[in-house]
């Protein structure tokens, strides 16, 4: 992916943007410099919210995204333009993607989507037929996503400062681990593999013949699946509490040593007020409107999802099974009515010589065993019978009207900001705590947080040690009791542990380069440990990642010990490694260029580091950062255009200039 242009209108800080992005094979670097509230930020935000999307509910959160200017004109319109050059698998493609948001008659916020694909056009916006929308909708998202997908986003377009934060409390290996999944394509096998062992589950009960065991099966069965539910739960719940312990340690150390806060506390206890109040407001609005659609749901939402998700796949299996001679064959019931007729045949003509039971078993005995010769070379898909095909035929063949999609937009939204409100409203309380000179408050609320966070590590422990439990008693059923082959049960027994097979070989192929890589850029660019890393090893297992660093002298240097700016350089140099022998090939965006790091891990980052980075690097600036006459001649030889961003006060926007802070 190659970012051509990206143009932005009536956009906070911007009133009309339209700024060439475009750089040579040798020279992959754009360099964009700007004072700090210059709209360096908002660039940012622009790119990232033209690729996927602003999120707009109300009147007010449209009026904090549009210009002062506009704003004071009326202008009820906001426009965000992003060219870029994406490749399907040899060939380049051109895309322009252009996002239109405005205030209707009713003051309420509505979205237009195009995307030119080589001249093809797909559009879609909040007024679009529900069929037409989502079929749109879904072609864009795919195009995106087969480009650089939302959630790797934050890998390649970052704030360094904020890089850090990432790798505090503990988060380091769940990052570097998150990161090896995602971006190297492994998560679509873990989930492959869950949702296999989910099915094996099933038909495993299925399977057991004994009512006792296949209830207490089940009940082992339900229990770990409640167990596992508790472990994602609380996950999510530690997770919480990391971030609420990222963001409020400043004011913790600040309360600690008695320092006011900020002198406008008050405008913050405003803003925070007012979010916590647009949240409680559109959870209402949402219920309402889930209540009046609640009696049409049924299957025009679930059986669709179904339908995309298994298309390509039965579309194979009806191929393969269309071209195989069908091996045809009777159930029992069916069997038995064809052996009882067969006795009637042979008595009223004289035929039969012994008693009609033996006669009628060792007929179905046989047949049996005529069926089982004749089939021992079963197709891929055998297993399917004629019924079980039809049934699927008509369920990928169902037609069906899906009129919910912007439903559930909202609720996946309202969603992410109901799981921040205690967040949020903690912060409020802080802070008006703070404005009433409630240190200890802050303090205690910060001091809980930190003992829940070992009191959350502890039960997840003990729901994890519950879940192996269960898990060695589920495996204690042998179901090879000699019976007839059960076909699907076979297939899911091998497919299970064939999915996190194929995620731990392809780590094993790639982790020699990335550990190789890595070793190199950190002997180079970790000042504290300068030529003195020995080897950087990744676990080859992803269920139990680690990431560790040795030294030259044998000992591990140990990552939650390093400093800040020390932990930003590890994660920068695995970002470059990951973009190497990634999935993907996407550019990449810094804000705050340098972080933490001091002017001898600067210069390092600037020679050895953003030229070598991407094939596109935006760097986002001040002249304090990378200083013009210092270091800007260290990169000179790779950049392709430079810019400044440059803030008008009393018309309050920003203007772009060509040149690096040229006068």
């Amino acid at each position: 992916m190659l970012i051509t242009r990206i143009i932005a209108k009536n956009f906070k800080t911007y009133n009309d943007l339209n700024l060439d992005l475009s750089v040579s094979e040798d020279k992959p670097i754009i360099l964009i410099g700007g004072e700090n509230g210059g709209g360096k930020t908002t660039l940012f935000q622009a790119i990232y919210a033209a690729l996927y999307g602003l999120e707009i509910h109300t009147e007010l959160d449209f009026k904090k995204l549009q210009n002062a200017g506009a704003l004071a004109k009326n202008l009820n319109k906001i426009t965000l333009e992003i060219h870029f050059v994406g490749k399907v698998l040899t060939q380049n493609y051109t895309y322009i993607l252009q996002r239109t948001y405005i205030l209707n008659d009713q003051k309420q916020p509505v979205e237009a989507v195009i995307l030119n694909l080589n001249g093809d056009i797909f559009q879609y916006g909040t007024a679009s037929a529900p069929a037409q929308r989502k079929a749109s909708e879904a072609e864009v998202n795919k195009i995106i996503k087969a480009n650089l997908p939302q959630e790797l986003s934050r890998y390649f377009l970052f704030d360094a400062m904020k890089a850090g934060d990432l790798l505090e409390k503990e988060y380091l290996n769940k990052v570097i681990k998150e990161n090896i999944e995602n971006v190297m394509g492994f998560n679509k096998y873990l989930q492959l593999g869950a949702t296999t062992k989910y099915l094996l589950e099933k038909e495993t009960a299925q399977s057991l013949k004994n009512a006792a065991d296949k209830a207490n099966y089940l009940r082992l069965t339900a229990e770990k699946k409640k167990e596992e539910e508790h472990i994602i739960d609380l996950n999510e719940e530690l997770k919480r509490a990391f971030e609420y312990a990222l963001s409020e340690e400043q004011g913790y150390k600040t309360a600690k040593e008695g320092k006011e806060q900020h002198s406008n506390i008050q405008q913050q206890i405003k803003i925070v007020t007012e979010q916590i109040d647009v949240i409680f407001k559109r959870e209402s609005d949402f219920a309402t409107q889930g209540e009046a659609f609640l009696k049409e749901i049924e299957l025009q939402v679930f059986i669709p999802k179904l339908i995309n998700i298994i298309h390509n796949e039965m579309e194979v299996i009806f191929a393969e099974r269309k071209q195989q001679p069908q091996n045809e064959q009777l159930d029992l019931a069916q069997l038995n009515v064809v052996a009882d007729s067969f006795l009637v045949f042979l008595e009223e003509n004289n035929l039969l010589k012994n008693s009609p039971e033996s006669t009628k078993e060792a007929f179905i005995t046989y047949f049996l065993e005529k069926v089982k010769n004749e089939n021992t070379n079963l197709g891929k898909y055998d297993f399917l019978d004629k019924d079980d095909i039809t049934t699927l035929e008509k369920l990928v063949g169902m037609a069906s009207n899906n009129s919910f999609t912007l439903l559930e937009q909202q609720k996946a939204s309202l969603e992410k900001e109901i799981i921040n409100l205690p967040n949020l409203q903690i912060k409020l309380l802080n802070l008006q705590n703070t404005s009433n000179g409630g240190n200890e408050e802050i303090i205690r609320q910060y001091e809980n947080n930190t003992q829940k966070i070992n009191l959350l590590k502890e039960t997840i422990k003990t729901h994890e040690n519950n879940t192996i439990k269960l898990n060695k008693e589920i495996s204690q059923y042998d179901l090879s009791d000699g019976g007839t082959p059960n076909p699907k049960l076979e297939l899911l027994k091998k497919l299970t542990p064939f999915f996190a097979q194929i995620s731990t070989e392809l780590l094993k192929n790639k982790k020699a380069n990335i550990e190789t890589a890595m070793k190199t850029d950190l002997n180079i660019m970790l000042i504290s440990y300068k030529n003195q890393i020995e080897k950087v090893t990744l676990a080859e297992d992803l269920s139990n990642f680690s990431f560790k660093i040795y030294h030259k002298a044998g000992n591990e240097i140990y990552l939650d010990q390093l400093n800040a700016a020390s932990k930003q350089i590890i994660i920068q140099v695995l970002l470059k490694s990951l973009h190497k022998y990634g999935d993907y090939e996407p550019p990449v965006m810094i804000d705050t260029v340098f972080g933490f790091l001091d002017k001898d891990s600067r210069a390092l980052l600037l020679e050895n580091y953003f030229p070598q980075l991407s094939h596109q690097t935006i760097l986002l600036s001040t002249d304090t950062e990378i200083r013009k006459n210092i270091d800007l001649e260290k990169l000179e030889g790779f950049i392709s255009k430079k810019y400044t961003l440059k803030r008008d006060v009393e018309n309050q926007a920003t203007n772009v200039f060509e040149g690096y802070f040229e006068k």
